[in-house]
C-alpha cells in the first residue's frame, strides 16, 4: 500500500519518465574526453595542467599520511600489513 498522495505519485509518475526520456548520459567516459577526430577540440593546458596538479597532491598526501605512520608505528607495523597481501 502506498503512502503517497495522488499529488505525491503524480509527480514521482512525471519525473520517472522524465528521467527515462533523458538520452544525454550520466557520466563522462574516457573516450568523449580525448579528441577522436581534426574539429574536435583536444583537453585545453589548464585542464592537463590542473590534472597533473591534483594527481601529484594526491601522490604528496598519500606520502605524508606514510610518513606519519611509520613516525608513529614504526616500520614494523607497516611491514605486519603490507606482507600478507603480497
Amino acid at each position: 500500500m502506498s503512502r503517497l498522495t495522488a499529488d505525491e505519485r503524480r509527480r514521482a509518475n512525471e519525473l520517472r519518465r522524465i528521467g527515462a526520456k533523458m538520452s544525454v548520459p550520466r557520466a563522462i567516459t574516457i573516450e568523449h574526453l580525448e579528441a577522436r577526430e581534426a574539429g574536435e577540440a583536444a583537453w585545453g593546458r589548464g585542464a592537463r595542467v590542473t590534472t597533473l596538479v591534483t594527481v601529484a597532491l594526491g601522490a604528496a598526501l598519500a606520502l605524508v599520511q606514510l610518513a606519519q605512520q611509520l613516525a608513529v608505528y614504526g616500520a614494523a607495523s607497516w611491514l605486519d600489513w603490507l606482507l600478507p597481501r603480497l
